[in-house]
C-alpha cells in the first residue's frame, strides 16, 4: 500500500503541533461549555465559523465521552443560533471534517438563495475578508454572544 496521507500524520492526531490545542486563533466569539467558537478569517460564505473542542486535544468525535459529546453538541447548537441570528441564512451545512487539522471542530457554514451550488456542499473556495468587515462580523457575533447566556 503506497500512504498517501501526511507522513506525520500519526504525530498529528496524537496532538503533536496542533495549531488548535496552540490557541493560534486569539479569542473566540463564544465560549461554550466545552468548545470555543471563532469566525474564519477566510470563509467559504459569510458568518462561517468554526467551532474547536477546548482543554484536550481529541482528534476523532469517538474518542468523547457521551457527556462531553452531548456538551459539544450543545455548543454547536448554540452558535449556529447565533450565526442564524446574526447572518439570516437559509440553510446551514455542518462539516466534520479534521482532514488537515486533526483535532475535533466542527466547521458551521451558513448557505445563502443566492449562493453557487444549491442542494449540494459549496466548494472550499475561500474568500479573504477585510480586515475591517472581519471585525464588524465578529462584533456582531459577541454581541449576540452577551445576550445569548
Amino acid at each position: 500500500m503506497t500512504q498517501t496521507w501526511p507522513q506525520d500524520w500519526d504525530a498529528r492526531k496524537r496532538g503533536e503541533g496542533c495549531w488548535f490545542c496552540a490557541k493560534q486563533l486569539g479569542q473566540p466569539f463564544y465560549a461554550g461549555r466545552v468548545g470555543d467558537a471563532h469566525l474564519e478569517r477566510h470563509p467559504i460564505a459569510r458568518g462561517h465559523a468554526i467551532l474547536i473542542f477546548r482543554d484536550r486535544h481529541v482528534a476523532d468525535f469517538t474518542s468523547l465521552t457521551a457527556s462531553e459529546a452531548a456538551a459539544y453538541w450543545s455548543d454547536v447548537h448554540t452558535v449556529a443560533q447565533m450565526i442564524e441570528r446574526v447572518f439570516a441564512p437559509c440553510h446551514m451545512n455542518y462539516q466534520l471534517l479534521g482532514n488537515l487539522v486533526p483535532h475535533l471542530h466542527v466547521h458551521l457554514v451558513p448557505r445563502y438563495l443566492d449562493d453557487p451550488a444549491p442542494g449540494k456542499p459549496l466548494p472550499w473556495e475561500t474568500k479573504t475578508l477585510p480586515e475591517s468587515e472581519f471585525d464588524r462580523q465578529l462584533q456582531l457575533l459577541k454581541n449576540i454572544a452577551g445576550t445569548s447566556s
